[in-house]
């Protein structure tokens, strides 16, 4: 079984968006989501300020089929992190390398798609959910 890292763009739209890419992730067979505490916690935070109230209700549902890692980085994995991408996106980046997963997916082509994060992550891959391959 595949077990796929999900970032906090990939979940909150997957909450937004009921029949898109991000969504269509959590029918998948033979595929493990999983994410951490601090994703959780952000898209959360984004749906409640940024989303209908019915979104809230997705957000639960859609939760409950993630298994949730507990781990935090540790002082070494962040710095090494923070100087590979942007501070806001360094904890998640931290999350996935640590994380038992084959991948990172997200849609935040411009910061995670590098090549810089790509050899961070090594041996884990990075995908988002609009490729066309």
């Amino acid at each position: 079984m595949k077990r796929l890292f999900l970032d906090s763009s990939v979940f909150f739209t997957a909450v937004n968006s009921p029949t898109g890419g991000s969504a269509k992730l959590f029918t998948l067979h033979g595929v493990e989501l999983v994410t951490s505490k601090v994703v959780l916690t952000e898209v959360e935070r984004n749906v409640r300020k940024k989303l209908q109230t019915y979104h809230l209700e997705r957000f639960f549902l859609l939760a409950e089929k993630l298994s949730i890692i507990d781990q935090k980085p540790d002082h070494t994995a962040m710095s090494k992190a923070r100087r590979i991408i942007v501070e806001k996106d360094a904890i998640i980046l931290a999350e996935a390398k640590k994380a038992s997963c084959d991948a990172l997916v997200t849609l935040d082509r411009k910061h995670f798609m590098t090549e810089k994060v790509k050899k961070f992550l090594k041996p884990k891959e990075i995908n988002d959910t609009q490729r066309s391959d």
